[in-house]
């Protein structure tokens, strides 16, 4: 149950609480090139959220499940979202890769799984991919930022709605309100601050990672375990 923020008003950065309830996860960054987390399920890790060597981000969080997503076997035109992240960063595709992709191919969700993708690129351009539901672009000149946590994205007109339910509908919330308060260009400690308000402590979710990534000069930054005063930094190259 993760929340997610891009926030494009001066800068174009992107922000995100991983959650987890107890499952394991691993995190390969490569200085220079890409960071990736990979989440164990049935005995193997399978990519989850992570920036490619091109500056492309792509994550995946819960979202509730519909009958038009649901897993179906995959082919040349249908695929599933693990298969859509394993693209993003084996191939280090450019936003307007996935635009064709996207064109061409049908995501549902993974067995077992109902997951919504957030994709965004070094300027700011969006896109959400919500299995049986809707394909969202949007281009940073449409808002400051865009914020997504568990519910569905696509029910609603507008790609930053100001009222919301469902699933994680507090933090988004909380997220938009903090956001909407930053005074000036956001910066490193902004950015934690915001996703310090809406960390989960349990006692089925806890949030075990935290990432900030500034897309325009290419650094991520990262702390575990809710540990806010200890942040970490990742050069992924120019």
């Amino acid at each position: 149950m993760c929340t997610s923020f891009v926030y494009r008003k001066s800068g174009i950065w992107v922000g995100m609480n991983f959650d987890l309830d107890g499952t394991a996860f691993k995190v390969a960054a490569d200085g220079g090139g890409d960071f990736l987390v990979s989440v164990k399920s049935r005995g193997t890790y399978f990519p989850s959220f992570g920036v490619n060597k091109a500056g492309l981000f792509v994550n995946d969080l819960m979202v509730p499940p519909n009958e038009a997503g649901r897993y179906k076997r995959q082919s040349d035109k249908r695929w599933i979202t693990t298969s859509l992240i394993q693209y993003i960063m084996a191939e280090d595709a450019g936003f307007e890769d996935v635009k064709a992709l996207l064109g061409r191919v049908v995501i549902v969700n993974a067995p077992g799984q109902s997951t919504h993708n957030l994709i965004m690129d070094r300027h700011g351009n969006t896109c959400i991919v919500e299995p049986g539901r809707k394909i969202l672009y949007s281009e940073p000149d449409d808002s400051d930022w865009v914020v997504m946590t568990n519910f569905p994205l696509s029910e609603y007109d507008d790609i930053v709605p100001a009222t919301v339910s469902g699933d994680g509908a507090d933090r988004y919330l909380t997220t938009l309100e903090s956001l909407a308060a930053l005074d000036g260009p956001m910066c490193v400690e902004d950015g934690f601050d915001v996703l310090q308000r809406v960390a989960q402590a349990g006692p089925e979710w806890k949030t075990e990672l935290s990432i900030l990534y500034d897309a325009g000069k290419r650094e991520l930054y990262y702390c575990v375990d809710r540990r806010f005063d200890a942040i970490e930094q990742v050069d992924l190259g120019s």
